[in-house]
């Protein structure tokens, strides 16, 4: 393409173009280095009398493609000029008539790919252009039939975008792909967005097929309907065919690869992979949407028993994914009570999961069903309170200490205090194992604070409140020394620096990396930054009640009491965490399994 016919395309001057083109009628099929034609180029930059013009002398430039493969209207549509490219449609409907061999250049034109493997019909999908689809469909059908680069067909599209105007014509096309091995599913796409008009035409017209696809995680379009916790598309599908609620879902080849992948390079931590063979209940179990299994339960009741490839139930999945209100739905139905007491392929029941877990909340839940067998024990002999003692990394927690209590408070008390004892002593050897970390840790907090309190109760021991006397006969002797505050501020500020300076050098001793000596250590410790803490609180609040009582007695009362009161609200806050354990199981509490290191 010459550097002047070039510069009238890039301008749209059509009168430019008209002189070029009558000196020169060959100028109009000459090409860009991407192979772009004039009429590509009008499409790229919307110049639509400049496009009128080129397709009116040369229709033959419809069907020229660039580099990309892209028709003009491929470009045009691509732009998302829905007037060019319907102005295109029209044109070259008219002039690109079918030659003396019998073929079609229309067609052929419009069956054109570009490099990603989009035809026009693709394009006017993507950019929304509905009406111009079916107009494309109208012309050619066989449009319908090709599927991208990235396994989409124009059935895939529509249905994610909710064209049901299209899907409609789609349907009536008997070859139009609607699915792919291994990838969802014309009908996933539809659930996926929320469609509900175009999954009831897929299913009842046609394509009832598509309800048992499974897609590249395995799941078929009524269980992706549960993961979305849609309930009215549940609804639709089992009203469709209540026999989809027995669908599994399948490991794939290369989800499995995938995953083995991944846990070769993270260790086996990430090599954890959720549950398999999922039942649409299986997967509400999974996710606790309860709503959905209600449903799902009232359509086809004996669903609920079916159990994952592991023979892990419903119940075992919930409490594998902690969703408290779906374990309490099993529990608080009748119907479902045949699912307490049922073992996977290792022989773990649901109390056995929630052993493992550590959860208290959900062991409660178990443990006051009336129907739980508390002594029920694993294929390997381990019964709940073996699982609990198993969970060696939740060890020192709150919530370990009040799953072991709650367990432990089921089973015989003949062996009751042994398990308690043994429980005991695997927490010491866990803080052996720990003791240099702990004593690090403990030197370093402890001393901080009681260097900042002995800074603070000796600068108050020189900054006395209300000052000092001027009288020549009591020179230097503090204004407020014979009053109860006063002496109560003295002893208080004197207690507070000595405590904190003893911890301060405590501090300097405890190197020791022996167990013993940092519980004595830190037992000591504490009582000392315990009394030092209280004792600067008071020395505070008895320091301003001196100065401000003989003109605001209200106000210093007010400062008094909620300095003497803050130490126990302290304590009370810091140990609430244990007294709600404490509460929640009651008699049965040990306060020497409670993590004290």
């Amino acid at each position: 393409m010459n550097r002047q016919f070039l510069e009238a395309c890039s301008q749209g001057d059509v009168n430019r173009c008209k002189i070029l083109v009558e000196e020169n009628t060959n100028i109009l099929f000459s090409v860009t280095p991407h192979r772009n034609n004039c009429l590509h180029i009008a499409a790229m930059l919307g110049y639509e009398e400049f496009a009128k013009v080129a397709w009116s002398v040369c229709p033959s430039l419809f069907s020229g493609t660039n580099k990309d493969g892209e028709t003009p209207l491929i470009t045009a549509l691509m732009a998302a000029n829905v007037k060019l490219a319907s102005d295109m449609l029209t044109a070259a409907s008219e002039r690109l008539r079918p030659d003396i061999e019998g073929g079609k250049p229309l067609n052929k034109m419009l069956l054109k790919v570009d490099g990603r493997g989009n035809n026009a019909l693709h394009h006017a999908l993507r950019n929304d252009f509905d009406e111009l689809a079916v107009w494309l469909l109208d012309i050619e059908p066989g449009l319908s039939e090709h599927v991208n680069k990235i396994e989409e067909s124009p059935m895939h599209m529509a249905a994610r975008k909710g064209f049901s105007e299209v899907v409609e014509r789609l349907l009536k096309i008997p070859n139009s792909p609607d699915s792919v091995p291994g990838k969802d599913s014309a009908l996933h796409f539809a659930v996926a967005a929320g469609h509900k008009d175009i999954i009831e035409k897929l299913l009842n017209k046609g394509r009832p097929k598509l309800a048992h696809h499974r897609n590249e995680d395995g799941y078929t379009p009524l269980i992706c309907a549960v993961s979305n916790n849609s309930l009215e598309i549940v609804k639709i599908f089992l009203r469709h065919n209540p026999n989809l609620a027995y669908d599994k879902s399948e490991a794939t080849g290369d989800k499995s690869e995938e995953t083995g992948e991944e846990s070769g390079e993270t260790g086996d931590e990430s090599g954890e992979t959720g549950p398999t063979g999922l039942t649409p209940f299986l997967a509400a179990a999974l996710y606790g949407f309860v709503p959905i299994a209600k449903e799902i339960l009232r359509t086809c009741p004996d669903s609920a028993y079916i159990t994952d490839d592991d023979s892990q139930n419903a119940l075992h999945i919930a409490i594998n994914s902690e969703k408290l209100q779906f374990v309490e739905f099993i529990l608080s139905t009748p119907q479902l009570h045949r699912l307490i007491n049922q073992d996977d392929v290792d022989g773990n029941l649901p109390l056995h999961s929630a052993a493992i877990l550590c959860n208290s909340q959900i062991l409660r839940s178990l443990l006051n069903h009336k129907g739980q067998d508390y002594s029920a024990r694993t294929a390997t002999g381990n019964n709940a309170v073996d699982t609990v003692m198993a969970a060696e990394n939740e060890m020192k927690t709150l919530k370990w200490s009040e799953s072991f209590t709650l367990v432990s408070s089921k089973i015989p008390s003949i062996w009751r205090d042994s398990a308690g004892d043994e429980a005991k002593y695997m927490i010491k050897q866990k803080a052996i194992e720990e003791v240099k970390s702990l004593t690090e840790r403990y030197i370093s907090n402890t001393s901080l604070v009681a260097a900042l309190l002995a800074t603070i109760t000796f600068a108050a021991a020189f900054t006395l409140p209300g000052g000092f006397s001027s009288d020549p006969s009591d020179a230097g002797v503090p204004i407020f020394a014979r009053t109860a505050a006063f002496q109560a501020f003295v002893i208080s500020d004197t207690i507070a620096m000595c405590s904190s300076l003893a911890v301060a050098f405590l501090c300097i001793l405890a190197t020791w990396e022996d167990l013993d000596y940092l519980l004595h250590y830190r037992k000591i410790t504490t009582t000392l930054m315990w009394s030092a803490y209280a004792t600067t609180a008071v020395a505070f609040g008895t320091g301003l009640f001196t100065v401000i009582s003989p003109k605001s007695f209200w106000l210093a009362i007010l400062i008094l009491v909620l300095s003497c009161i803050l130490p126990f609200l302290s304590k009370i806050i810091g140990d609430w965490p244990k007294i709600m354990v404490r509460l929640r199981v009651g008699r049965h509490f040990r306060s020497d399994l409670v993590p004290n290191i």
